[in-house]
């Protein structure tokens, strides 16, 4: 069955068995999570804050 992606498109492969999977990428660490957090509540709170302005 030929692929739906589009060719040239920048991935993965695994090693010995090119175009076939992808290598997983390791879960992200409990600080990275906690950042992402804080940015959204961030960016949250400054959307909320702008729409009550107007």
């Amino acid at each position: 069955m030929p692929s739906s992606f589009p060719r040239d498109v920048l991935s993965v492969d695994t090693p010995g068995s090119p175009g076939t999977g992808t290598v997983p990428l390791p879960p992200p660490s409990a600080d990275l999570l906690d950042r992402a957090l804080v940015g959204w509540e961030r960016f949250l709170l400054g959307v909320f804050a702008e729409a009550s302005d107007e």
